[in-house]
């Protein structure tokens, strides 16, 4: 009896940890500010030109809530956060963004035009080259519009805020990565990301935009 006792007694162990563990694996990855300094370019974050990231990209604070805030005037600097995720067990992405000036005559379709006040990229393994999603607040395409960079085929732009009407608000948005990714590029076995990329850019404008970007949640799909 003390032996079946124990067997049940570590048997009920055993089971209480592998929930744990997979309750753990299947825990939101989340990508914040909280640890930078206000008022200071985010040191975690990579970009090719550092010295120009800084001109555009600093964290700023508003009570507790601390944020990226970008301002490019006549400049498109991306910066990158490497992580990588398996997109079939982290399918979807929730992040919070806030639009404040808009590029003067954008139109992302058009290389002259390529400016948005927000986009958010999700950049994928693949070979010969990274692909890459990018999710836009456009002032000029509406909801739902999907279309190639005019700088590159593997840059897919996917419009998911339009207009000024909600301009000066924080908006959360949601996108199944994992969707996505195999409506543009296809199915394939154990698709990966590797990295956020943010860009607020007024380059071919030669205007100014202005965004903020909040926290960054990488979520299975069944998290709440």
């Amino acid at each position: 009896m003390r032996m079946e006792g124990l067997m049940r007694l570590m048997l009920a162990t055993v089971i209480i940890f592998l929930m744990a563990l997979t309750a753990f694996a299947q825990s939101p990855i989340q990508i914040t500010f909280e640890q930078n300094e206000v008022g200071k370019y985010p040191s975690n974050w990579r970009a090719r030109d550092q010295e120009e990231a800084t001109k555009v990209y600093s964290v700023q604070a508003e009570g507790e809530k601390k944020f990226l805030h970008a301002d490019a005037r006549g400049l498109s600097v991306q910066i990158s956060y490497e992580k990588k995720w398996d997109l079939s067990e982290y399918p979807m992405l929730r992040w919070q963004w806030r639009a404040v000036t808009f590029p003067d005559g954008s139109d992302e379709r058009i290389k002259k035009g390529n400016d948005s006040v927000l986009g958010l990229y999700v950049v994928l393994s693949g070979l010969p080259f990274v692909k890459s999603l990018k999710y836009i607040w456009s002032d000029t395409h509406p909801v739902g519009a999907a279309f190639d960079s005019p700088f590159s085929s593997g840059s897919k732009m996917i419009v998911v805020r339009s207009g000024r009407a909600q301009a000066n608000t924080w908006i959360t948005e949601e996108r199944d990565v994992l969707a996505d990714y195999e409506r543009f590029f296809g199915k394939k076995k154990n698709p990966n990301a590797i990295g956020i990329g943010i860009l607020t850019d007024a380059d071919n404008t030669n205007s100014r935009a202005v965004g903020d970007y909040g926290e960054m949640t990488i979520l299975p799909r069944s998290a709440k």
